[in-house]
């Protein structure tokens, strides 16, 4: 039996001692993605546009074009696209890379993301307006030492509504949902989830540059702890976008932290849609 225990010991140091050579060759790659991230942001001469916001407003992209995320941050980094393929219509693909957070003993793990979004409503003066999100996610399994967490995979939806208020001196977003994972509990039984998500952005106080606040969680047995951000979305044109914010967890964990990201829009690309 004492042989027995100490060859499960073996094994289990064996692992672990893996996972943080892992760690470290993959954080020395994030530090090289970071340095490219920040020379984007410092050195290009074409004038900018980005978010890495959990809310979203009503805006579909024209049709034919694309965007592209990439972020980076004290929680995780990650990148995403957009493609408008066809009228009021965008199709999104996401990766994200979690880091390892000892305090809060989470290993380093990731999750991809694949969903839809309609704009089903525009105002007159096209500041305003509604859409509805339909998607799908999956976090495969990791270690967290000596178990192993299964994979998680859900559906999920929302709907994002937004209203201009005070002759366009803020933009204010909500985004209800819902999502349902069936692998979230230890037991493996499904769970439901009511999502709420809030943005406020406040123009017309620094030039060309938005002062963004949200908070968002998740209700019911697919509980997530809320959280907030708050930062500033440069927006001189159309082309390319920065933002850099700091977001917490309201229960005093660590939460988003800092983050920095850039949101670049290709030209049009397609003139008709597919079919």
């Amino acid at each position: 039996m004492k042989q027995t225990n100490r060859h499960k010991l073996l094994k289990v140091n064996l692992r672990m001692k893996i996972m943080s050579d892992s760690y470290k060759l993959i954080r020395v790659n994030d530090l090289c993605m970071a340095v490219v991230f920040l020379s984007i942001f410092f050195l290009s001469s074409i004038q900018t546009r980005a978010q890495q916001f959990n809310t979203d407003n009503y805006l579909s992209m024209p049709h034919g074009t694309a965007t592209i995320l990439l972020t980076t941050g004290g929680r995780n980094a990650g990148m995403a696209a957009s493609f408008a393929l066809a009228p009021k219509w965008e199709f999104f693909a996401q990766a994200f890379l979690f880091w390892e957070n000892e305090k809060e003993l989470t290993p380093q793990h990731f999750n991809v993301l694949g969903y839809a979004k309609y704009m089903f409503w525009v105002n007159k003066e096209n500041n305003g307006g509604g859409a509805a999100f339909l998607g799908f996610g999956k976090s495969p399994g990791y270690w967290e030492e000596t178990e192993f967490l299964k994979s998680h995979r859900n559906i999920w939806t929302a709907v994002p509504i937004t209203f201009p208020l005070f002759n366009n001196t803020i933009s204010w977003d909500i985004m209800p949902g819902a999502i349902f994972d069936w692998s979230n509990s230890e037991s493996g039984d499904p769970a439901w989830g009511f999502t709420y998500s809030t943005r406020v952005a406040v123009y017309k106080i620094i030039p060309k540059t938005a002062i963004v606040g949200e908070v968002y969680g998740t209700s019911g047995s697919a509980y997530s702890t809320p959280e907030y951000k708050i930062g500033l979305r440069w927006e001189p044109n159309n082309t390319i976008v920065p933002a850099i914010t700091y977001g917490r967890a309201l229960d005093g964990t660590s939460g988003p932290r800092l983050e920095i990201g850039v949101l670049i829009f290709s030209p049009q690309f397609l003139k008709k849609p597919l079919k």
